[in-house]
């Protein structure tokens, strides 16, 4: 394994041959102005309006598996898709779903979508441990070609001092459960609100620790896996079968409404038949 020092950064209009080779050499790439600033401020802006609106779902996140390890200073949202009108056409992005489908080809023929959340890192947010996201399917095979890859989108600026992310370049390909490297292997990925930072999931990252007094760091967070994987989160029970009825079908496709040869089939079939009124 060969570190680099930095994770390549592409502007519109993104190069593909330069993407995937970021991925293979350092794990990991930024794409700079993935979304508008006012795309980011709508989505930041209907998580508050929906959070505020259904305190239940706000409480029940707080205690949630995820939450436990975001820990108290870190306010999430899950079940983006079917809550948030923006959050469909946003983890639809052409560039970064084509990304997935190439990084993922080797091992897959269909991909998924492994979670889609928010996040909201308040000041005081401690720095995560290094950690691979591959940890949830220790028993997937791994080396060369990934079976997943998590998108981190800079809704907010990502700055040093509100914390983020930590990633090691050139850190990937190895075990879910190996141990960490030092952290002077460490970088920080910082980013301009609309940046997205697409790294494989078997490269070290954790998030960082936001030491500023009241600047919170809004992130967008989801991730593709390969099709024969199970998800992150039940997306065939976070969206009802009719709301799933009104989304593009690339994004049934990736909410688990397909299969992988003989795998996922409803009544032996295809299981968009399911949608069908």
């Amino acid at each position: 394994m060969t570190m680099g020092k930095s994770i390549p950064r592409l502007a519109r209009p993104y190069d593909r041959e330069a993407m995937d080779r970021a991925f293979r050499e350092e794990g990991a790439v930024v794409l700079t102005g993935a979304y508008t600033a006012e795309e980011c401020d709508t989505y930041v802006e209907q998580v508050r309006t929906y959070l505020d609106e259904h305190p239940d779902e706000k409480e029940y996140a707080a205690n949630s598996l995820l939450a436990q390890f975001q820990g108290e200073t870190t306010v999430t949202m899950h079940q983006l898709i079917g809550a948030i009108d923006c959050a469909p056409a946003m983890v639809l992005h052409r560039d970064i779903v084509d990304a997935a489908r190439r990084l993922l080809a080797p091992l897959s023929e269909t991909i998924l979508l492994i979670i889609a959340e928010y996040m909201g890192r308040y000041p005081g947010a401690p720095r995560q441990q290094m950690h691979r996201d591959t940890f949830s399917w220790q028993h997937a095979p791994f080396g060369e070609n990934p079976v997943a890859l998590s998108v981190m989108c800079a809704m907010s600026d990502f700055t040093k001092e509100n914390g983020a992310t930590w990633v090691v370049p050139g850190a990937h390909s190895g075990s879910p459960v190996a141990p960490p490297p030092d952290w002077s292997e460490a970088v920080q990925v910082e980013m301009a609100k609309g940046d997205a930072l697409l790294f494989r999931q078997d490269l070290f990252h954790a998030g960082g620790a936001n030491t500023t007094e009241s600047d919170v760091r809004h992130i967008l967070s989801f991730g593709y896996q390969v099709g024969w994987l199970r998800q992150v989160e039940n997306s065939l029970l976070s969206v009802p079968p009719e709301k799933v009825r009104e989304f593009d079908p690339e994004l049934q496709e990736l909410l688990g409404y397909s299969h992988e040869l003989v795998l996922g089939l409803y009544k032996g079939g295809p299981p968009q038949n399911a949608l069908k009124v």
